[in-house]
């Protein structure tokens, strides 16, 4: 399976650059997927999700401003849902591309949410990872207690030790994963330390945000948008019951739950990629 894609950049209204990459045949007539990453991660996260896809549809997947390749931004009170979902807006714009299914993992999903409240006709349909309207409060503390703390590590292989540390008991992952996920949270400075991929500010803004927000009111305007939820078995952020209440408001909603999975699902999971195949194939 090839790894080849289109490196590239776009300018925002405010003047950032940020990264993405274009993967598969422009001229598809499938709709393109978009792939949007979680708060901690950059684009890295979908490198053995957009070579599948791409066999026969065009796949793209950006790095939020403030991590990865992307411009970091000056103020970090930018670095909110309003923000990301206008740069994906502007993103679509710049390639004309009319509509996508968005393959969103946790705040990507968020994102996704947004973007039904506001432009639902660029949603063909939307593939959320490990999330939903609402977050549960002590995955939230967990995260919001770790998120952005200074972590330097002498290797990747010291990173991910330290990331299979904080997580909970009972997952289904290799130390070859584990390394993996690490390469995709971190990047190797010129001074030989591993730090996170991101903004230190982003950590901030990360932080700040309410732990009891509600994105119910977003998430009925998918109603007639197709969608599936994965969840992982363990996660602590998208609890089952959440789940079921979203099936309750949304009947059509399609349910995949990934054992040995926490949040967020890695998406190459057999049951993961058996619920995107399906869903896309139906979209």
């Amino acid at each position: 399976m090839p790894n080849t894609y289109a490196e590239k950049f776009f300018r925002t209204r405010d003047g950032l650059r940020l990264y993405y990459r274009d993967y598969g045949d422009v001229r598809s007539r499938k709709v393109p997927v978009l792939c949007l990453p979680g708060s901690s991660t950059s684009l890295r996260a979908f490198e053995h999700v957009a070579p599948r896809l791409a066999e026969g549809r065009r796949v793209l997947a950006m790095d939020w401003r403030g991590h990865g390749r992307s411009d970091y931004d000056p103020d970090y009170r930018h670095y909110g849902f309003e923000t990301d979902r206008d740069d994906v807006l502007e993103l679509l714009a710049q390639e004309k591309i009319p509509q996508v299914v968005i393959i969103g993992s946790s705040r990507g999903g968020i994102i996704a949410m947004w973007l039904a409240e506001t432009r639902p006709d660029v949603l063909a349909g939307v593939v959320m990872n490990d999330i939903g309207p609402v977050v549960a409060p002590e995955g939230m503390k967990r995260a919001q207690s770790q998120f952005g703390l200074p972590r330097e590590f002498r290797s990747f292989e010291e990173a991910a030790q330290a990331l299979c540390d904080r997580q909970v008991p009972g997952l289904d992952v290799t130390p070859a994963g584990w390394l993996r996920h690490a390469r995709q949270y971190h990047r190797q400075d010129d001074d030989g330390v591993v730090r996170p991929d991101f903004d230190p500010g982003y950590a901030q803004a990360f932080r700040e945000i309410k732990a009891t927000q509600n994105n119910w009111p977003r998430f009925e305007k998918m109603a007639r948008i197709p969608t599936l939820v994965i969840r992982g078995a363990h996660s602590d952020l998208l609890d089952q019951p959440t789940v079921d209440e979203m099936k309750r408001r949304k009947p059509d909603l399609q349910v995949c739950i990934v054992a040995g999975r926490a949040h967020c699902p890695y998406l190459d999971e057999p049951d993961s990629i058996d619920a995107i195949d399906a869903f896309l194939a139906r979209v």
